[in-house]
């Protein structure tokens, strides 16, 4: 049920002091990380609100309304979506339960409970009862059954609404004075009876006295400067009267009190030039805006404009959300460009008849479209006309039918083109990594339209032609093998257009910040893991010596890296499949993780080839080798169970292997490195992160981003974390020779590095790699090259977070100018493309520095939210940390001092940028060296792996 809508007619500054009273019970509980009830701290501290939302909807975008100091929810749909909600949304954002006071809706799971009497009247316009405010029960009720069961949810804020419906009960002055001060009695007893409670009044003017005001955050009314009438369902101005009324009822408020307002106005969800102008009218006139459709089922604009990051990516299976998912042309090729512009995949069958409910609109950045079928169901064409109909840009790519291009004013033609066919590349276009073959069949004659610009073309020999891709006034298309061209003999695929561009334009990407996971205080990020195949095998050099024994010895102990190390429990146990060599095997397991370098994770119990056939789930997709291997290893007496795969085999390792403290904390998926939904919900329970599939082996030889994956897959709601970079399976024939091919790994490494930083460093091996002598002689030769890089190692298991985190961060346009940046403690990094200004380090909050690489500009953040201001000179007015192959731990700025601290994997190499006049102090008894380089950085290094700097700015 969506509550009834805001009821109101319509100064206070953007940012307030709260009232004494009320900050200092706040600040008090802050300090004691409790909440004002004695609970552990779930919402926000009292601050002042900045921005603010009001979302009714079911389909909530929780990463989206983090962006915002406040939110308001129907508390019924909040807590069905998530009933920790408050918890999910804190600390940054308070969640505020919507509450209708004044008016009560069958709907609601108290209406039948009703005190007796307390019903007077009916609005007819929302079929709800009016009640009496003076009834002598109500107070009790509204505490008992309407507060208290949202108080023990979590909440502790309340946007009160339909204050003002006893107007319509009340007919003389006498009995609206004894309604209202009925009414605000009701919500003193609240202030006594739940300690910090707060509102947002839904107008309410008349209710706000000197006991009342310590607990109100602000007062909202709607329809400033926009408003909509739902009799005539138009929208239109507001007259200059009733918004002067209004202004002078704030005004009021706000001299007296203190008490900020909040304006709220309608605009169609197309119209967001106009909601970005009526919030900053609404903002200039001192109060919080809140613009956007009258449903409140949208993202709409406040003193922030969230931008919006998930791309709705329409594909043609209809198990979606399955393994089988992972073949889809959309998933293989469509999301890493998605995903390097910092786009979210929001994968959809195409046959999905779902609504998606409120605009899209401010909600998502695009829809794009990638059947691997010629047939487009209506509920995805209706999806793709909606959103070419409220500006949001629209992407063809793949099969498609004539009905759905004339959808989009195309108008393609019934017959193909006579060949032979010659396919031009427009001049000035941006090349794609090969030229198609079109043949005839694959052709029909048809014009890209006005003001479209023609990528490809194919031109028949009666100069008929078919412009095959192109980006158009409503986003772009590229169709069939003018997007991804098959190369002929199954040698692979090759993009005909340059994906990056061809996304950038059809979706009209801006310039604005994005997050990032390739990279960390500047410097690649780089990480270590292996699957434990092979940890039992023989090595081919003299005494025959366990794979274990040579990996450890002359790897993992010389280079001591932060590597994440695994187990499979058959391999290992004297119970699997090898119990001659388990003593052994688990002896040198055991060593590795003890390594306070190592971390530890599962490969899981019996290795599945295939864990959708050996769980016996149902699947279209094609088995992993079944005659060769089976579907998992034959381990004596045992049946499959995901659950022993999963949980057992987390604790067979903590139990036999690891030492006490340590927790196996990673699941490294086995075999075809696609698992069921089931599989990846109970890694998840388990509490252990996940990683492994996808890939990388994009090589000079075949130098394609065909052959670079994305970030992940969904599965069931949550996510498969791929691997980066792909093993040496890839590059030796799955070891059958050459044994040496892993070596080629360095041009995977360098060309997703330049020209665009697409991955982080990751080498990820089995340990038989070692069990040869060209196979170990490539892994040294990749470690080496790695550590020669500058790059900022991590674990694995942080990795992981980091995508997480890049999932939920939220980019915001501020009114007042700049960027606001929010993204988990996992996450960071953030980057912009190049050439956009460079950023104000004197007027941002939360940045320490920068610096370039690859067409990017990376921002390294020190807190989870982030202010990015720029200016138009750049001065370098304060130090600028330029990299570090460490994490920033603590970054105190002040005046003229700055103390950094730092934390890393091994001796600290750091870069800083400072401006004249300021200097590194007691750098040599804190133990670092200084050293100047070109360009007026420094670098300082450290023997140590953690250490601190304090520069201080000292005139003349």
């Amino acid at each position: 049920m969506i509550p009834r809508r805001l009821f109101l007619k319509g100064i206070a500054p953007l940012t307030w002091p709260l009232p004494a009273a009320l900050a200092g019970s706040a600040a008090a509980a802050a300090a004691s990380g409790s909440s004002l009830d004695g609970a552990p701290r779930t919402t926000q501290a009292a601050a002042p609100l900045q921005s603010l939302a009001f979302y009714y909807g079911a389909q909530i975008p929780f990463d989206e309304l983090s962006a915002f100091d406040g939110v308001v929810l129907e508390p019924e749909h909040a807590l069905a979506a998530d009933p920790a909600v408050v918890a999910r949304l804190a600390p940054q954002t308070l969640a505020m339960a919507y509450v209708s006071l004044g008016e009560v809706q069958a709907s609601r799971p108290y209406a039948a409970d009703l005190p007796a009497g307390a019903v007077v009247g009916r609005n007819p316009e929302w079929d709800a009862q009016i009640i009496d405010q003076t009834h002598a029960r109500w107070p009790a009720f509204v505490a008992e059954r309407i507060i208290a069961p949202l108080w023990k949810a979590g909440f502790r804020a309340f946007f009160l609404d339909t204050l003002d419906s006893y107007h319509r009960i009340a007919k003389t002055d006498s009995a609206r004075l004894q309604q209202a001060q009925a009414l605000r009695a009701t919500l003193r007893g609240l202030q006594q009876r739940y300690e910090g409670i707060r509102f947002l009044l839904n107008r309410g003017f008349e209710l706000v006295d000197a006991e009342l005001a310590p607990s109100v955050l602000a007062v909202a009314a709607e329809s400033l400067f926009q408003r909509w009438d739902p009799q005539s369902r138009r929208y239109g101005e507001v007259p200059e009267a009733d918004r002067r009324w209004l202004l002078d009822r704030f005004a009021e408020l706000r001299s007296r009190y203190g008490i900020a307002g909040v304006g709220i106005d309608y605009c169609a969800p197309a119209e967001r030039a106009l909601a970005r102008q009526t919030a900053q009218r609404i903002a200039d006139a001192g109060l919080i805006p809140w613009v956007a459709e009258p449903s409140l089922t949208s993202l709409g604009v406040s003193t922030i404009e969230v931008l919006p990051r998930k791309v709705l990516l329409l594909h043609a299976n209809p198990d979606g959300n399955t393994p089988d998912l992972q073949a889809e042309s959309a998933h293989m090729y469509g999301a890493l460009p998605l995903e390097y512009h910092g786009f979210v995949p929001e994968y959809r069958y195409v046959g999905d008849a779902t609504p998606v409910e409120g605009p899209l609109a401010g909600r998502y950045a695009g829809v794009v479209l990638w059947s691997d079928r010629s047939e487009v169901p209506e509920p995805a064409r209706a999806l793709l006309r909606l959103a070419r109909e409220q500006g949001v840009p629209c992407v063809i790519l793949g099969q498609s039918e004539p009905a759905l291009l004339r959808d989009f004013g195309l108008q393609p033609g019934v017959d193909a083109l006579p060949g032979p066919i010659r396919v031009q590349r427009l001049p000035a276009v941006p090349a794609g990594e090969v030229l198609p073959l079109i043949a005839p069949t694959d052709t029909v004659e048809l014009a890209a339209g006005a003001g479209s610009e023609v990528w490809l073309s194919a031109l028949a020999r009666d100069g008929r032609r078919m412009d095959g891709a192109a980006i158009t006034p409503w986003g772009g298309y590229a169709l069939g093998n003018f997007g991804v061209f098959n190369l002929p003999g199954a040698a692979g695929a090759r993009w005909s257009v340059d994906p990056i561009e061809f996304f950038r334009r059809a979706l009209r990407v801006s310039d604005a910040p994005m997050p990032d996971v390739t990279t960390r205080v500047g410097r690649r990020a780089f990480f270590v893991h292996f699957d434990a195949d092979g940890w039992v095998n023989r090595c081919d050099r003299p005494g025959s010596p366990l794979v274990a024994e040579v990996l450890l010895r002359e790897y993992i102990e010389v280079y001591r890296t932060p590597i994440l190390g695994s187990a499979v429990v058959a391999e290992i146990s004297k119970e699997g499949v090898y119990p001659e060599t388990a003593e052994a095997a688990q002896q040198w397991a055991r060593r590795l993780f003890a390594l306070p370098f190592v971390e530890a994770g599962s490969h899981s119990w019996s290795h599945p080839f295939d864990w959708v056939v050996a769980a016996g789930e149902q699947s279209s997709h094609r088995p992993y080798n079944p005659l060769k291997y089976g579907a998992y290893l034959p381990v004596p007496g045992y049946r499959f169970s995901t659950e022993t795969e999963v949980v057992g085999s987390k604790r067979w390792i903590e139990q036999n292997l690891l030492p006490p403290g340590k927790a196996c904390s990673m699941f490294l998926w086995p075999g075809d490195c696609n698992p069921p939904v089931s599989a990846v919900a109970a890694v998840y329970a388990a509490g252990m992160g996940n990683i492994n599939g996808g890939g990388a082996t994009i090589t000079r030889s075949a130098p394609t981003l065909c052959n670079v994956w994305p970030l992940g897959i969904p599965k069931g709601g949550r996510w498969q974390v791929y691997a980066p970079m792909s093993n040496e399976q890839d590059y030796t024939n799955n070891w059958t020779g050459p044994f040496f091919g892993f070596e080629r790994a360095i041009e995977t490494f360098e060309l997703t590095d330049a020209p665009r930083r697409l991955k982080p460093l990751n080498l990820y091996f089995h340990p038989y790699v070692v069990s040869n002598a060209a196979g170990a002689k490539s892994l040294h030769k990749l470690w080496r090259w790695a550590l020669a890089q500058p790059v900022h190692t991590i674990y694995a298991s942080q990795y992981f977070a980091s995508v997480l985190a890049w999932q939920r961060a939220v980019v915001a346009r501020r009114l007042d100018g700049g960027w606001q940046l929010r993204a988990p403690d996992a996450l960071r990094q953030w980057r912009q493309p190049l050439p956009s200004a460079a950023p104000d380090l004197r007027r941002s909050q939360g940045l320490a520095g920068y610096n370039e690489h690859a067409q990017m500009r990376y921002l390294h953040a020190v807190a989870s939210t982030v202010v990015l201001r720029t200016a138009s000179e750049l001065a370098a007015a304060a130090p600028r940390l330029v990299d570090a192959n460490a994490a920033v731990v603590r970054w105190e700025a002040m005046d003229q001092r700055l103390e950094v601290e730092f934390s890393g994997h091994g001796p600290l190499d750091v870069r800083f940028e400072w401006p004249p006049g300021w200097r590194v102090k007691d750098a040599a008894s804190r133990g670092w060296r200084i050293e100047r380089e070109a360009g007026g950085v420094w670098r300082l290094a450290s023997k140590h792996s953690r250490g601190s700097i304090e520069l201080e700015f000292r005139a003349g």
